[in-house]
């Protein structure tokens, strides 16, 4: 019997076979991240899209950047910088938009402060 692999494996081959599907993967993710907030869906995606179009040391070339630097900041737990984000977006074809919410979606986001005693 064949080994299926990972759904990680999978969306790698599908997007290195279709870099149209990019975009499209990456507004789900972003689609996501806005409903969950969950930043490591984030991070994982920005790796896998990476890994598709060559690894992260092509990429880190592509962005200027030291490939070490770039891996660890994909694997951090912590949220890239908005000019981070930015770069890594336009290195894959791509850019930050603001879009209004739907109306159900109206919540304000919680903000949770940390106070010292």
């Amino acid at each position: 019997m064949r080994d299926s692999g990972t759904w990680r494996e999978y969306m790698v081959q599908r997007l290195a076979s279709d870099p149209g599907g990019v975009k499209d993967y990456l507004q789900a993710i972003m689609e996501e991240y806005q409903t969950f907030g969950d930043l490591r869906v984030v991070l994982l995606a920005l790796q896998t899209v990476a890994k598709a179009e060559g690894g992260i040391s092509a990429l880190a070339k592509r962005i200027n950047a030291e490939p070490e630097m770039l891996s660890e900041e994909l694997s951090s737990d912590k949220a890239l910088t908005i000019d981070t984000l930015r770069t890594i977006l336009n290195a894959f074809g791509c850019r930050l938009s603001i879009e209004p919410l739907e109306t159900e979606n109206l919540h304000p986001p919680t903000l949770i402060l940390q106070t010292q005693d």
